[in-house]
């Protein structure tokens, strides 16, 4: 047995599609639905007079038909008085000969026990019908297209007997529909005619706002686009004010548009020149201790202890220089950087000591460090700790002394760089302080190493002056090898 799917639901918040022929056309829904109320409203009017007119000419034909028995009961008085039906039926006979207008289809006389005295004309009308009608009023049977008439007979003041009419109103009842259905027609023709002339106008007075809603449909998938003036010409005030807003508001978007790109490519070009400065700053640091390593070549290159720790010197600057354009590069630390060793700290004396000289201060190291590899890279926190000890240096006056504390305490490394400056105004710190341009290049890659690194870092002014700066770096049991 093939299973049969059950049927889809229809999403939710989504109408459910109905038949496409019953849909119109946007442009055509606005002018189909006033003409409707117009028809509506038409027919409704229109339908309601006609029931007025119904009432108000039946009220004259019940006038015309009772006055139209009058003369028939002073014709037939006699007759009724004396219970003659010969009388009576000629006299009915004579009425019929007479015949204009209206036309009878029969005449009925009663007495006044209900006996029928005499009747003419349409033989198959029943005499039940006749005596239901009511004194001095009119029954209307429009299926058979008959209203029936009765009165009273009076003589001498009693009543001889009852005398109804059966007035043939098919011919007007017809000419009531024809009427009927005429205007009904001319209200759809002029229905018709009105919803054509809303359309024209509609479509005339809405094309401004349909190529608005055109234009903010487009807005999702490309850039905005103005609407000419010859259309804000065209429309009318209130359209136009509308239309115009619309305008200004595009040249706002493509004005914001053009600021946002341009700040984008200054933003773009600023972060290129400081990324050019950064690598630049952070390889020239140690070219003046790579710069002693080759004088002291020249001038001890003979004896082999020397050439060898220059040369090993040499080598480890070398590959400090490679890691610090990397981890420039880079906004994590490289992947690919080897374990520290206490050789890598023992190189900050070698790189430090140029800018020492050239400030006047001196320098005291202190490296409480177990033998072997640390759990850390080497190339952050040798770029951290030289450029900590460049502006320290830099801080520091001359005669001065600067002094760098690493030990490992648990499962961290801390290090402390101290100097006898001034003190490190936390202003100092901000994008418009930091004083020089190098020192404040200085100190954005210590802060983005910092991070890189899960550091923890303090400043904290010394009781005979000058700024303390303390690092807590967790070591990694995953570090590089």
């Amino acid at each position: 047995m093939t299973a049969v799917p059950p049927p889809e639901a229809p999403r939710q918040g989504v109408a459910p599609e109905g038949p496409r022929a019953l849909r119109l056309p946007p442009a055509l829904r606005l002018p189909a639905a006033a003409g409707a109320v117009v028809f509506a409203v038409a027919v409704g009017t229109t339908q309601v007079a006609m029931q007025v007119a119904n009432r108000e000419a039946d009220r004259q034909l019940e006038r015309l038909g009772q006055v139209y028995l009058d003369g028939l009961a002073a014709s037939v008085r006699l007759g009724m008085e004396a219970r003659d039906p010969d009388y009576i039926e000629g006299r009915f006979q004579r009425a019929f000969s007479e015949q204009r207008g209206v036309a009878e289809r029969a005449l009925f006389a009663f007495a006044t026990d209900g006996e029928l005295l005499a009747r003419y004309g349409d033989a198959a009308l029943p005499d039940a019908a006749a005596r239901a009608a009511p004194d001095h009023g009119m029954r209307l049977d429009e299926a058979a297209g008959i209203a029936w008439l009765a009165r009273s007979v009076t003589g001498e003041g009693r009543v001889v007997g009852r005398l109804i009419a059966a007035l043939d109103i098919a011919p007007m009842l017809a000419a009531r529909a024809r009427l009927s259905w005429t205007i009904v027609l001319v209200d759809l023709v002029l229905a018709a005619l009105f919803a054509l002339v809303t359309w024209l106008l509609l479509g005339r007075l809405g094309r401004p706002l349909r190529a608005l809603v055109e234009r903010l449909s487009d807005g999702a998938h490309r850039p905005p686009a103005k609407l000419p003036d010859a259309m804000l010409a065209g429309a009318d005030p209130r359209t136009a004010q509308v239309l115009a807003a619309y305008n200004r508001m595009v040249d706002g978007v493509r004005e914001r548009e053009r600021l946002a790109t341009e700040l984008a490519e200054r933003d773009q070009a600023a972060a290129l020149g400081r990324l050019a400065a950064t690598i630049a700053h952070e390889v020239r640091n140690p070219l003046g201790g790579l710069a002693t390593a080759v004088s002291t070549l020249r001038r001890f290159g003979d004896r082999p202890d020397v050439r060898d720790e220059s040369l090993a010197f040499l080598e480890r600057g070398i590959g400090a220089l490679d890691r610090i354009v990397s981890s420039t590069l880079n906004v994590y630390r490289p992947e690919d950087d080897r374990r520290l060793t206490r050789s890598d700290l023992e190189d900050l004396r070698h790189l430090i000591r140029p800018a020492a000289e050239r400030s006047g201060v001196a320098l005291d190291f202190e490296l409480d460090l177990p033998d072997g590899d640390l759990a850390l890279g080497s190339g952050g926190i040798r770029q951290v700790l030289l450029n900590l000890l460049l502006n320290a240096c830099a801080a520091t006056p001359p005669g001065g002394r600067v002094g760098v504390r690493v030990r490992v305490e648990g499962e961290e490394m801390i290090c402390e760089v101290a100097d006898e400056g001034p003190g490190l105004d936390p202003a100092r710190l901000g994008p418009q302080g930091a004083g020089t341009p190098s020192r404040r290049l200085g100190l954005d890659v210590v802060v983005g190493l910092l991070g890189s690194l899960d550091a923890r870092a303090s400043v904290a002014a010394r009781p005979g002056g000058g700024t303390l700066i303390r690092l807590a770096i967790p070591m990694r049991t995953g570090a590089p090898e």
